[in-house]
């Protein structure tokens, strides 16, 4: 008893890790018409392929439910009219064959290669077709990734060459991929150098490699990275990039996308077709634009003046001074004048009547001169 004991305990460890390995080879990808997906299929097994639709018709060279022994025979097919699923197998190592496959009306291209380490299923989504009933409901099936955990992941991607062969124990759980798939954008060549799945994270971690071959610095924002697959396009949730090339540079960039858009689980299989978009910042790096804004020399504004207001003192600046008077004198331009206007109003009107007192005061005292 105590021996089957001590073999249980060792063999819960085996079962769990070996969970974790299998877990890998279940793969998705998001169906698309305008690149051909590939399927990993080895000689030992079978990869089950699954369709959202039921398969109308399928055609490819080399592939057959009854291969021959002269070895002519790519791969061996298994296929039941009427269904959404298809089985394959190669028939030796390092075949390649191109198999079409009819759904809903629609043709879609699969790039089947053998390799030693093959999915077991491969699960094709449409994501046209894929619908939120209730956000809600997706949001608590799904587990919020942290940033700290992101990061983490992302510092793997940007370490991979050496700790590939330091500590290969870290990718055990993890798929990779390099694909060396190049693009340009305005000049500035981009080549997707390696991209990377953490399952447990639901995330994928891109290694790309930006070359400025333009004879002027290029710009980016590192916030909008994200690929598109087909139709849909997954946002960067993580990112490290520098944000500008200098002409003739070659510089990395790494960003990591974690789930979808709406909040779901993404499942992306290393094996897509990505297409990495960015967004480039127009204008010149060295250019300066003033802040502060300056009036023209010859446009200064000026104030109509009467005759009778003084005329203003003269700065130490010259015409500056003027103008800077003129426009101080023209925020109130009416009360002041018109305490002006008053006040000579009145001393105008002050005057004669000074003087006919004068007179009167005359007249009555030579009238009393005269009555003494």
């Amino acid at each position: 008893m105590r021996f089957m004991a001590i073999v249980l305990a060792c063999a819960v460890p085996m079962l769990s890790f070996g969970g974790q390995t299998l877990a890998s080879k279940v793969s998705r990808v998001s169906l698309n018409r305008n690149e051909p997906a590939v399927v990993r299929v080895g000689t030992r097994g079978i990869t089950t392929l699954e369709f959202p639709y039921k398969i109308d018709a399928l055609d490819g060279y080399g592939f057959t439910a009854t291969p021959s022994l002269d070895g002519a025979d790519l791969f061996q097919i298994s296929f039941n009219k009427g269904t959404n699923f298809l089985s394959l197998k190669a028939m030796r190592e390092g075949v390649e064959g191109n198999l079409t496959v009819v759904l809903d009306g629609k043709v879609y291209c699969l790039f089947c290669t053998a390799v030693a380490d093959p999915s077991f299923v491969v699960v094709f989504e449409d994501s046209a077709a894929k619908a939120v009933s209730n956000p809600r409901e997706v949001l608590a099936k799904v587990k919020q990734v942290s940033p700290a955990r992101l990061l983490g992941f992302l510092d793997k991607v940007k370490a991979y060459p050496s700790l590939k062969a330091s500590a290969p124990e870290i990718f055990r759980d993890m798929e990779v991929a390099e694909p060396n798939s190049e693009s340009s954008l305005d000049g500035v060549r981009l080549i997707l150098r390696r991209v990377i799945r953490d399952k447990s994270l639901d995330s994928l971690g891109f290694d790309v490699e930006l070359t400025n071959q333009s004879d002027k610095d290029f710009m980016y924002d590192p916030e909008s990275f994200g690929v598109r697959i087909g139709d849909e396009v997954y946002p960067e949730a993580v990112c490290d990039a520098g944000g500008i090339v200098e002409a003739g540079k070659t510089l990395p960039a790494f960003f990591a996308i974690a789930g979808t858009a709406t909040g779901g689980g993404n499942d992306l299989a290393v094996t897509n077709k990505f297409d990495v978009v960015m967004r480039r910042i127009t204008g010149e790096k060295d250019s300066k634009v003033s802040t502060q804004w300056e009036e023209p020399p010859d446009t200064f504004p000026t104030v109509q003046r009467s005759a009778h207001e003084p005329p203003p003192a003269a700065g130490t600046n010259g015409v500056q001074a003027s103008g800077r008077a003129s426009v101080a004198e023209d925020k109130k331009p009416k009360k002041p004048n018109r305490r002006r206007r008053k006040s000579a109003a009145i001393v105008d009107e002050n005057f004669p009547v000074q003087s006919n007192r004068k007179e009167s005061r005359n007249k009555m005292a030579a009238q009393a001169d005269e009555d003494e």
